[in-house]
């Protein structure tokens, strides 16, 4: 536990170093977009390169001045913006928009956290997707989902609060899933029976404390931040967007739920009904369930060495 822990902990400050070191060069140079919105705001003016140091500099082939910002200009900018921030974040809650681009969001960054995490901590390379189509785990998009819903109107609430509320959260999201899938197809990702800690097949002690901290920094550090940054949808362009991954996900979720239940009536020797179900044979048949979702074990199948320990 405490290694993935620290991991986590480990990516966690590296993103949040990249994104200090960025703003810091904005808040410097008096760019970016969000000083660009405070000045559209009013929350700055002009004042703000006063005392400043201009260069002139050439950028693809085309001159222009670019600003060093005073010590004392850039804490103002710094004020701005944090108030910019807040006032955005008081007067909107999160929607639709901002829950599709959150799941999508947080589907792939922890597929792509196991996938390297399994590989420092086994030296395994697989797939470990948890949708037919596309780098997506579902439970992490989900799992982002449920504390950003929850954990809003907590988010300036004290610790000893969100904590808790995140462990029961996260306990009740690992043991529905694991519950749900094996009762709908008899497929299993994890096990904790290994762990002395365990309380059911699919929820662990360990993991529950992992999931209070990790709901406590999400609602105190990356929601607020995440939320922000997504921002509303303020034009066509964006709708259009966000419908047609909606539509993706929707129908990518749908063939996932039909390739495993087809699946499993292939095990009890039921054949195809229609021609959906011959397509769905015919496309997701065993190989490609084997070879897409190569941590998951379904009756019949060899039970996989480190498939029980990939979270301990």
């Amino acid at each position: 536990m405490l290694q993935v822990f620290l991991f986590i902990f480990a990516v966690f400050l590296v993103a949040r170093l990249a994104l200090y070191l960025v703003t810091r060069y904005h808040n410097a140079r008096g760019s970016g977009k969000r000083f660009k919105r405070a000045l559209q705001q009013g929350r700055l003016d002009a004042g703000v390169y006063e005392g400043a140091q201009w260069d002139e500099i050439e950028h693809f082939g085309r001159k222009r001045l670019r600003a060093k910002i005073s010590k004392q200009q850039q804490q103002a900018i710094k004020r701005a913006k944090a108030k910019m921030r807040e006032d955005f974040l008081d007067d909107n809650n999160p929607g639709f928009y901002q829950y599709i681009i959150i799941f999508l969001i947080a589907s792939v960054l922890g597929l792509v956290l196991e996938e390297v995490w399994m590989f420092i901590q086994f030296g395994v390379l697989e797939s470990r997707v948890g949708l037919v189509w596309g780098p997506f785990s579902p439970l992490y998009g989900v799992g982002a989902c449920l504390l950003t819903a929850a954990l809003w109107p907590l988010r300036k609430r004290p610790w000893y609060l969100i904590f808790p509320l995140s462990m029961v959260l996260g306990g009740c999201l690992e043991q529905f899933a694991g519950w749900a899938m094996e009762y709908f197809v008899g497929a299993h990702s994890w096990s904790y029976l290994h762990l002395p800690d365990h309380i059911t097949q699919w929820v662990a002690v360990r993991f529950l404390f992992m999931w209070g901290a990790l709901g406590l920094v999400w609602c105190k550090v990356i929601m607020p931040e995440l939320i922000y940054r997504i921002g509303e949808i303020t034009s066509t362009r964006q709708m259009v967007a966000v419908s047609l991954l909606t539509a993706f996900m929707t129908l990518d979720i749908f063939m996932t739920f039909a390739c495993f239940i087809r699946a499993d009536a292939r095990r009890e020797g039921v054949p195809p009904a229609n021609g959906f179900e011959e397509y769905v044979d015919r496309h997701f048949d065993d190989d490609f369930i084997s070879a897409t979702f190569q941590n998951l074990t379904l009756p019949g199948d060899e039970a996989k060495s480190y498939a029980s320990e990939d979270k301990a």
